[in-house]
């Protein structure tokens, strides 16, 4: 038995298709990246000559117009993101190519300085399964949505990896600001996975609003072995104890008092480490996935969003 099977219990699982970059041997952790074996989404050129997000299937949902784009990472993935403002009518931004937009364009300067929701999604989901459910959400709370895939997931090139999600969320961050929306705008959300994205950039970048985590995990070595020891920080996958602690805005923890896939104790920790805790939502009753569906859920967004921003704010 190796090294690191005898360190973890038997919990390393094939690395064959999961990328073996980025964090060291961190990035191969099965657990971590699970993207649907169907992209739930397509991307096509409508006859304006802008991209459309098309459903998976024929005859699927139609998903919620935006601007879309592909973005080129850091790390040379291309990603799929799109920008759904809160108003209805937007207009997209003059696209020169298939993969980028001029910069002298102003695709969304009616919505510059309304609150934008930056969405990183959870492990087994992909763009076109979250987009319209969570444009709905941002709709509800006077926002608009930036949301995103990443490496590896749906449409986006490459295999996923821990330092590829964190190059994914600063590319289309990078992006919205080329756009004209202002850090001090600009809500971080992260669910679960998207909860380590999420903080490594809250924690390098000390203006944005506020910071939403979604039935987060305290690390993601702490969520293999929950009863092991302390880990260094360069020893583990999205140290989010350790990033934490390092957002200087307002954090709003929510997570399901009966969350089977990440203990409620996670969001509990992470709320005590916080510089700056908002109220955080205990949402009783509630699971990893249904957090969202409860009724306390808008309300209480809204009511950190009013911290956030002011009561007037939208």
């Amino acid at each position: 038995m190796g090294f690191l099977e005898a360190l973890f219990g038997g919990v390393l699982e094939p690395v064959s298709n999961i990328a073996k970059s980025g964090s060291g041997f961190a990035s191969s952790f099965g657990f971590v990246f699970q993207p649907p074996s169907q992209p739930g989404y397509t991307v096509k050129q409508g006859p304006s000559g802008k991209l459309l997000l098309g459903p998976g299937k024929p005859g699927g949902r139609k998903l919620p117009e935006g601007d879309v784009i592909r973005l080129k990472t850091a790390r040379d993935s291309t990603i799929v993101a799109i920008f759904v403002p809160y108003k209805p009518d937007f207009l997209p931004a003059k696209q020169t190519t298939m993969s980028s937009y001029s910069m002298a364009a102003s695709p969304f300067p009616e919505n510059a300085r309304r609150p934008t929701i930056l969405f990183s999604h959870g492990t087994a989901i992909d763009l076109g399964r979250v987009v319209s459910f969570y444009s709905e959400i941002a709709k509800d709370l006077k926002c608009n949505l930036c949301a995103y895939d990443y490496t590896g997931y749906g449409q986006s090139s490459g295999r996923p990896s821990v330092a590829d999600t964190i190059a994914d969320v600063d590319a289309v961050f990078a992006w919205l600001l080329r756009r004209g929306v202002q850090r001090q705008d600009i809500i971080l959300y992260g669910q679960s996975l998207g909860s380590g994205p999420t903080l490594d950039l809250a924690a390098r970048e000390k203006s944005i609003a506020g910071v939403v985590l979604h039935a987060a995990f305290a690390s993601g070595l702490r969520q293999v072995r929950p009863g092991g020891r302390y880990f260094p920080s360069w020893f583990d996958i999205f140290p989010n104890s350790e990033r934490i602690q390092e957002v200087e805005t307002p954090v709003c923890i929510l997570h399901g008092t009966r969350d089977y896939v990440v203990d409620i104790a996670a969001g509990r920790h992470l709320h005590k480490l916080a510089k700056r805790p908002a109220a955080p939502y205990w949402a009783e009753g509630c699971h990893h996935e249904n957090v969202e569906m409860s009724s306390q859920y808008i309300p209480h967004l809204r009511r950190f969003l009013q911290g956030v921003f002011g009561t007037n704010y939208g």
